[in-house]
């Protein structure tokens, strides 16, 4: 089961990449997630809410990031950092210094199969 992020009442499921030295988090919606085995006539792309990187330097990490305004706020981030920290043991009592963007789209590029 994929792990959920909860905060200021809006909830967002979560997904994990690892590597050696660093994590990517994605956010998302999985009800908007493609599900089809066959991608075919009109395909809808949703775009992820954003997207974390935790890079780890010797026993410290840094924080950085692009998360969508529309489904993000500033008063969130404390609780960012505290669902890292639970999800992540070793992000405990570390030095961390973070830089999160909060974006808002104004333009975007689609193909989608129809035009």
């Amino acid at each position: 089961m994929q792990p959920m992020f909860y905060s200021h009442g809006y909830s967002y499921n979560v997904e994990y990449f690892h590597s050696d030295n660093a994590d990517m988090i994605r956010f998302y919606a999985a009800s908007n997630e493609l599900h089809s085995d066959l991608l075919s006539d009109l395909v809808i792309v949703e775009p992820s809410y954003g997207y974390l990187l935790l890079q780890y330097i010797g026993n410290d990490a840094v924080l950085s990031g692009s998360l969508n305004q529309n489904h993000f706020c500033e008063e969130m981030t404390e609780d960012i950092i505290q669902f890292l920290e639970h999800n992540f043991p070793k992000l405990k009592n570390i030095y961390m210094p973070y830089h999160i963007d909060f974006f808002s789209v104004y333009k975007y590029n689609e193909y989608n199969g129809e035009y």
